[in-house]
């Protein structure tokens, strides 16, 4: 049996909520846009609000809202069966109990695998964002794996305070834009406004050249602490973009 729905939070709590007495027979969520298997009994899932309301504040209770944050990291992942690893583990989490997060259960498992390359991927990118400044904000633009935007949003916002900034995810086509009070967070088609070339990029490279130590310098250790994926935003490497 598969579920279907619209892609969103809500959408998978209501699936949650509706199927929850035969989570453990699913055989996946899918979201409306994506491939199904035709051969497998399939339900459309409506999203209702108030069913995924009641399914999130009985997470916040029963566990804690550290754990429903976890259950929002995981579903900001690409991995195609983050639905399937965020249902059939809370559900096994009300039947068996806290300890079964730390469990070798498989659902469990790829729930936990889930929710580090996530974490890992935001922990990243925290020291990686390279910002330019444009107008009055300070711009910067990255490429992740999985839609980690809010996180990072979040991060740079205690760290830059009341300045102004933008951050765009050149992978989802989608940005935040913050003037140092409020937030929005919108969609945008890709236009040379999103590749800035300025005296605040080469400055970075004067610093970054400043403070280098060429006897020390080694690539293979570079490499290891920074995996080349996310070298393409880097101004201090990418001289010549």
């Amino acid at each position: 049996m598969i579920y279907v729905y619209d892609g969103s939070i809500e959408g998978l709590l209501t699936v949650i909520f509706d199927s929850y007495k035969v989570l453990e027979d699913l055989d996946d969520i899918v979201k409306k846009d994506e491939q199904i298997n035709f051969f497998k009994d399939r339900i459309n899932c409506l999203t209702d609000i108030e069913k995924a309301e009641r399914v999130k504040k009985s997470v916040i209770k029963n566990f804690s809202y550290s754990f429903y944050n976890n259950i929002l990291m995981v579903f900001s992942s690409c991995h195609e069966k983050k639905e399937l690893a965020i249902a059939k583990t809370l559900k096994k989490l009300y039947v068996k109990g806290s300890y079964y997060l730390e469990s070798a259960d498989e659902d469990v498992i790829l729930f936990r695998n889930i929710l580090k390359r996530v974490s890992g991927e935001i922990h990243s990118y925290k020291g990686l964002l390279r910002f330019d400044e444009m107008d009055g904000f300070l711009f910067a633009k990255f490429k992740p794996e999985n839609d980690i935007l809010y996180y990072i949003f979040k991060h740079f916002k205690r760290r830059l305070v009341k300045e102004k900034f933008i951050i765009a995810d050149t992978r989802r086509n989608r940005a935040v834009i913050y003037d140092g009070e409020k937030a929005e967070f919108f969609d945008y088609k890709m236009t040379d406004d999103f590749k800035i070339e300025d005296n605040y990029v080469e400055l970075w490279r004067v610093f970054y050249d400043a403070i280098a130590i060429k006897e020390r310098k080694n690539e293979k250790l570079r490499t290891k602490n920074m995996p080349k994926k996310y070298w393409n935003n880097l101004p201090e490497i990418n001289r010549f973009n």
